[in-house]
């Protein structure tokens, strides 16, 4: 069963995209603001949060589970 978190893109146009919590390696601060999430090995993606919100997410929820159930 996957578990995921939803987080915000940057855009235009911002998006909601949710973030398998399996496939995340590391949290750091993004360019300028916000944080980058390091997926596999030169992966990165921006999103708005700051890390210690997304640090909090990945620690607290709320998650979105996929599987039975």
């Amino acid at each position: 069963m996957a578990v995921f978190i939803a987080l915000k893109r940057p855009g235009p146009p911002a998006k909601e995209v949710l973030v398998n919590l399996d496939q995340i390696l590391m949290v750091q601060q993004g360019q300028g603001s916000g944080s980058a999430i390091l997926f596999g090995r030169e992966h990165s993606v921006n999103f708005e949060e700051d890390v210690p919100t997304v640090i909090r997410r990945i620690q607290t929820g709320p998650y979105i589970r996929t599987g039975p159930g």
